[in-house]
This record gives C-alpha cells, structure tokens and sequence, in this order.
C-alpha cells in the first residue's frame, strides 16, 4: 500500500469538516476550506517526507509472543507518494 499525501491531507479535510460541525453546531465555512485543503496537504507532505526519511528509525526489534528474545529488523520500507498539484 502507498501512502499518498493527496489521500492524507483529504481525509484531513473530511475530518476537520466533521470536528468543525460538533464543536461548532455549523457547517465549516465554504469560504475556509481552501485554505484548510492547502494547509492539510503541506502537512500530509512533511509527514510522509519525513517518514521516508526516517523509515529505519521507527522500527528496530519485533517482539513475537511465546519464547526467545526480539528479533532485530534489519530495515522497514514505507511506500510513499507525495504528488504533483
């Protein structure tokens, strides 16, 4: 599965639709979600630039449950795609 910052910053957007409606009792404003779509997508890129970036850091052992020590993991590989708009 590729991450895609595209489909990110959208769910954000979605998300923040919804949190806007029951926090606020109203739709989110037309006139806003632009900005909100700009601003969540610049933070879906940095994150999966970072986590490209950073893949081998996030996971050094795997634990199995039942006997014997963590076994160490040689190098994660996260599909990342951050798209041209």
């Amino acid at each position: 599965m590729t991450l895609r910052a595209t489909e990110m910053g959208q769910a954000m957007v979605d998300q923040l639709g919804e949190a806007w409606q029951q926090v606020k009792g109203e739709p989110m404003p037309a006139s806003d979600l632009k900005d909100a779509q700009i601003m969540f997508l610049a933070v879906a890129r940095g994150l999966l630039v970072y986590l490209e970036a950073h893949q081998n850091d996030m996971v050094n052992s795997i634990q199995f449950s039942g006997a014997g020590s963590p076994s160490n993991v040689i190098s994660v590989d996260i599909s990342t795609l951050v798209e041209e708009v």
